[in-house]
């Protein structure tokens, strides 16, 4: 296995904070504690700072420090209508097939859902929610498709856990998965697509109900 460079390691270590909102938006990223923290020198931070900011995670100003980017809604509402777009069609490609050793993996998760939601480990159900979006791309066999959504879910991870701060937007989430689930079980391609559709247009007012105006931008 090919060794990660310094520069690769401060990468995913930044990225993962700011995917999961442990560093906020606004933050100040200040290379030389970064450097301290993770006992690195600061070249490869320097690195791996300016690939977060290629992909616009950060952001740089001249002479000042980088900070983590304000989230967009505007862009969040224009990612959303794609997934709205998108994301049905994958879920009723799937209920044509319905649930066979290949899509198998969509009861596993449905499973441990229902599982981790009646005990109330919400914190599981959310992981489980996630594993299902992971899981309709994963399993989608037109490629086209799945590149797409893929970029999409990317985008999207960071509103995901906004929206997860209500417990009443994990119930509704695990409500429409669950339905969403049978009707693939069913090979009900339709009600698969609709309630799909339903579901998804639906994401994006969760988010606005839940935002933070010191880490939103217009």
């Amino acid at each position: 296995m090919e060794k990660k460079s310094l520069s690769s390691i401060v990468y995913d270590n930044l990225k993962g904070k700011i995917l999961n909102n442990e560093l906020f938006p606004g933050d100040k990223l200040i290379e030389m504690d970064i450097a301290k923290e993770l006992g690195v020198s600061r070249t490869p931070v320097r690195e791996a700072l300016s690939r977060l900011s290629e992909e616009g995670l950060v952001e740089n100003f001249p002479r000042k420090s980088y900070i983590v980017s304000k989230i967009s809604m505007k862009k969040a509402r224009d990612l959303y209508d794609v997934r709205t777009a998108l994301e049905p069609l994958a879920v009723k490609l799937l209920a044509n097939e319905g649930i066979t050793k290949r899509t198998q993996e969509l009861e596993d998760i449905v499973t441990k859902l229902i599982v981790s939601y009646e005990d109330n480990d919400l914190e599981t159900s959310k992981d489980e929610i996630m594993n299902w979006n992971e899981a309709l791309i994963s399993l989608t066999r037109n490629t086209i498709l799945k590149d797409t959504l893929y970029v999409i879910n990317e985008r999207l991870y960071r509103f995901a856990n906004f929206i997860f701060k209500d417990e009443q937007n994990i119930k509704s989430v695990y409500e429409n998965v669950s339905a969403i689930y049978d009707a693939i079980e069913s090979k009900d391609e339709q009600k698969a697509f609709d309630l799909s559709y339903k579901y998804v247009s639906s994401i994006y007012d969760m988010l606005e109900s839940q935002s933070d105006y010191k880490m939103f931008r217009f």
